[in-house]
């Protein structure tokens, strides 16, 4: 399995405004970032974008993808998310006011998007994954993913603060090779994070002692402001396995 969070921000930078993960180059966890590739052939290569939640560091170009791929004909991008997010996105997003309804003007013979909600426990299969959601702890209902290739398992608990399901669903796997889990503030904010359902440095090594097994754990999504000094506290931990997620770069898993 290959994995790689697409960077929203020049390099050098490693600062992580946006969210996408590009897996295998044909499905997508998030739309925050991939409309901004400059290689349209990639994000012509993206077959099904599966949204965690709306907020709109993980939505942002899902419009601008969706126009930079379209072509006519009966061959479109899914997208696949709560029921409640498929709702928000016609009503808040594709709303005619916003940006042109795309679900309106598609039809069978030539869409514009495909949508398909997703249930919590309900595994579906796409290109050769198996994606599981599973609910997290954050200011909005989100769902985290478990992504299983037959070979290597990886989960993106996506937004979240402390969270029980999540890692309750991970300890009864027979696999895990890793798991992308946010940061998002200090500890000097916490309150902040409690608030908005994130995770700061110390509830971050807290929520690693959930996990019944070692596994090697990427951290995401560092607000920028504070990227370096969260990266200071983690290593003041200094906990084995943990390392700071590269945008751009390919993260490969294997039997």
């Amino acid at each position: 399995m290959r994995v790689e969070l697409l960077p929203s921000s020049q390099p050098p930078s490693d600062k992580q405004f946006l969210v996408t993960y590009l897996i295998n180059d044909r499905v997508a966890i998030d739309a925050g970032s991939i409309g901004l590739l400059a290689d349209l052939q990639k994000q012509k290569q993206v077959e099904h974008v599966f949204v965690t939640h709306q907020h709109i560091d993980h939505i942002a170009t899902l419009p601008i993808l969706l126009e930079n791929v379209y072509e006519p004909g009966p061959k479109s991008i899914e997208v696949l998310s709560a029921e409640s997010v498929l709702d928000l996105l016609q009503k808040d997003l594709f709303n005619g006011r916003i940006w042109p309804d795309f679900l309106a003007l598609s039809t069978p013979e030539d869409p514009f998007l495909i949508t398909t909600p997703l249930e919590a426990g309900q595994p579906v299969n796409r290109c050769g994954l198996v994606v599981t959601p599973v609910p997290v702890s954050h200011a909005v209902p989100t769902l985290g993913l478990v992504v299983d290739d037959g070979e290597a398992v990886v989960a993106f608990p996506s937004d979240t603060g402390p969270t029980e399901k999540f890692w309750q669903h991970l300890n009864g796997l027979d696999r895990l090779d890793a798991v992308f889990l946010e940061v998002s503030f200090p500890d000097c904010l916490a309150d902040l994070a409690e608030k908005s359902g994130h995770h700061c440095t110390k509830t971050f090594v807290d929520e690693l002692q959930k996990l019944k097994r070692p596994v090697r754990w990427i951290v995401v999504h560092r607000k920028p402001r504070y990227a370096e000094q969260i990266a200071q506290e983690l290593a003041s931990h200094n906990i084995s396995d943990v390392e700071l997620i590269q945008p751009g770069k390919v993260y490969e898993f294997s039997a």
